[in-house]
């Protein structure tokens, strides 16, 4: 039961991700009248501001042992206040609504961070087992592609009652993260001899020495990019590519569901075979779908959402192996130094994949602006840059993704124990 009342702050901060990352671009650009651009400034400044802020919160829990839950549960209200503000359509222009967009979106991602580091933090403290952090990992993801499925039915087509709509996404996640605070208990950890000696320089050492770590980091900011690229381009490229804006919702929501449904199947392939092996099957499954959608001489809707159903699933299991293996990579260098490095390896970790939403979002803007892309009016040059760049950053994102996990000395089955850590009884 914990693993699942756990699994349940995934569903309250996916319904915030999910929507900033398929809607908040097609929202600047085609509501906001922003150039593509600006919107990617935008979205490339507040993804380094998350992540600078899920460092701060990181180093600082690491010494002053933060209890998590009580940052969750202050958080909460804030965090839903802000993230409505993000649909307000103000009545300004030119640089005074470029000004605005970009304080508000910067104050919601650093709250975001503030809230949600810690949570992602909260599942060492729950438990120390390799298979309770899979299975909390696969309940995670299960409930983060939930909340992926109810964005994709809840938002409106076109960017029309985007504000109405995050009123009620912001009040259903502040129930959700309020029941996780009563439900989840959180073990403080005893006092460690290393405790009065940390400085961040030494953690930060003990992380670059940390080679399972630095492989996991990379691998994860090559599947992060192809993500956000993929998420980024889906209402375009069916309103423009397709001429279908409709069929661009009814993707979403195929690609919410593909990704829930998958999630418990990639938590039992990791639990069998690893979370390393089951990364490179997924890489596998994500590099033919994206190669056999390039090839196909005619693009219809119809492939175009089997192919983003795919790739979605094999996202899952990017995420799933993902976080399950972070908290090994975190045991691995205790295990080895004795020194161990917690809440500052996550936010670091959430630091590489918010520079990898930011550079995808930076990277499209950059790209359509440059080929002459404005909201509503893409030309034939236009037309070509979102369909190959849906398909071709991805697959090349992919394979070095895959590449790096390749070589990763992380490979131990998910039944076995955490290096240096006591079995705990299962989640």
């Amino acid at each position: 039961m914990r693993a699942i009342s756990f699994g349940a702050g995934d569903y309250a901060f996916n319904l915030y991700w999910q929507t900033v990352t398929l809607y908040l671009l097609f929202f600047y650009t085609d509501r906001l009248g922003l150039t593509p651009d600006k919107a990617g400034i935008i979205m490339v400044v507040g993804a380094f501001a998350d992540g600078l802020a899920d460092l701060a919160i990181g180093l600082a829990a690491d010494r002053w042992r933060l209890r998590y839950r009580k940052i969750v549960a202050w958080g909460a209200v804030p965090l839903a206040i802000l993230f409505m503000l993000l649909f307000v359509q103000p009545a300004l222009s030119g640089p005074r609504l470029f000004a605005l967009i970009l304080t508000v979106h910067m104050a919601f991602r650093i709250l975001y961070a503030l809230v949600n580091l810690p949570y992602a933090a909260w599942s060492v403290r729950v438990s120390h087992h390799v298979t309770d952090r899979t299975l909390m990992s696969g309940s995670r993801m299960t409930f983060g592609a939930l909340g992926a499925v109810t964005v994709a039915f809840a938002m409106p087509t076109g960017g029309e009652s985007y504000g109405g709509m995050a009123i009620w996404l912001g009040l259903v996640a502040t129930c959700v993260l309020g029941v996780v605070v009563w439900r989840v208990p959180e073990d403080m950890p005893g006092d460690r001899p290393q405790a009065m000696k940390r400085t961040i320089r030494k953690d930060l050492h003990a992380l670059y020495r940390n080679r399972p770590f630095l492989m996991l980091g990379a691998a994860t900011l090559c599947v992060t990019i192809a993500g956000a690229i993929i998420g980024h381009s889906v209402l375009y490229y069916f309103t423009y590519v397709l001429s279908a804006p409709p069929a661009g919702k009814q993707a979403l929501a195929v690609m919410g569901v593909t990704g829930a449904v998958a999630v418990p199947v990639w938590t039992a392939v990791a639990m069998l075979i690893g979370a390393r092996a089951s990364w490179l099957i997924a890489a596998a499954l994500g590099m033919i779908a994206l190669a056999g959608f390039a090839l196909w001489p005619v693009a219809d809707i119809f492939l175009a959402i089997v192919t983003l159903a795919l790739v979605q699933s094999a996202m899952s299991g990017f995420h799933l192996a993902a976080w399950a293996m972070l908290p090994n990579a975190v045991d691995h260098d205790e295990s080895v130094t004795g020194f161990r490095v917690e809440t500052t390896a996550f936010s670091l970790f959430m630091l590489i994949q918010k520079i990898g939403l930011g550079l995808a979002a930076l990277l499209l803007g950059l790209a359509y602006t440059h080929w002459g892309y404005k909201g509503g009016t893409p030309d034939a040059a236009g037309r070509a840059v979102i369909h190959w760049l849906m398909i071709a950053g991805p697959l090349a994102a992919i394979a070095a993704g895959a590449a790096i996990m390749a070589l990763s000395p992380l490979r131990g089955r998910a039944g076995q124990a955490s290096t240096n850590m006591s079995d705990t009884p299962s989640a």
